[in-house]
């Protein structure tokens, strides 16, 4: 059967031990952003500055790797309310998993634990057994930069984002330490098979933590 189009980003699957994800993240401020949307499984990098209370903040991921655009982490959650933020005449939407373009100051939690195995599905590259242990580059199915609606595929909306899920998946499997994510195998489930869509388990190759824009070469 062939695998399932249906992107989600990066979900945490367990630390590097092996043992399941500890649900650790950090809390940062997202400023207002009219270029970019942001949503669970997406990428996100230091920015400069923080909010009024010293809360770092965080912006979208460029994708590029470089010793000043480094990753710092994947989104895990959006803060729904705000301390000092009176909740009279304002709905408190427990449902927020998604930030549209220009929505003002918001908070989210990030997994920065740059040894977290993720899980993310690939392109339509199709992967092979050589792949594993291998590196590869992230991107994304539609342009979540304009906002526009794009193809609509598996969780993506008119929004052109995979909102409430990051439409980032992996492709360009090779061996360059400049690649962003190690290949640390293939979830093993009936419903996942190397090839096209397949959902590999990642781990970051290069991270904020580590300040080197290279990381190990894959094999």
């Amino acid at each position: 059967m062939a695998n399932i189009n249906r992107p989600k980003g990066l979900s945490p699957l367990q630390n590097a031990d092996g043992s399941p994800w500890s649900e650790g993240a950090t809390l940062f401020a997202i400023p207002t952003d009219a270029s970019n949307t942001y949503a669970i499984g997406d990428i996100v990098m230091a920015a400069p500055g923080s909010d009024v209370s010293g809360i770092a903040n965080a912006i979208k991921w460029t994708g590029v790797v470089s010793a000043t655009t480094l990753p710092i982490g994947v989104i895990v959650g959006i803060r729904v309310s705000d301390a000092g933020t009176s909740l009279v005449g304002n709905s408190l939407a427990l449902e927020k998993t998604y930030l549209p373009l220009s929505s003002g100051l918001h908070y989210a939690y990030v997994v920065t634990d740059p040894a977290t195995i993720f899980e993310i599905q690939v392109d339509s590259t199709a992967i092979a057994a050589a792949n594993v242990s291998g590196n590869v580059n992230v991107t994304s199915l539609v342009g979540t930069t304009s906002g526009s609606a794009g193809t609509i595929t598996g969780n993506q909306t008119s929004l052109g984002n995979g909102a409430p899920y990051s439409n980032t998946v992996a492709t360009a499997p090779g061996t360059a330490n400049t690649l962003p994510f190690q290949v640390v195998g293939v979830s093993q489930r009936p419903d996942n098979a190397l090839g096209a869509y397949v959902a590999l388990q990642v781990r970051f190759n290069v991270h904020n933590f580590t300040g080197a824009a290279t990381g190990r070469t894959g094999v």
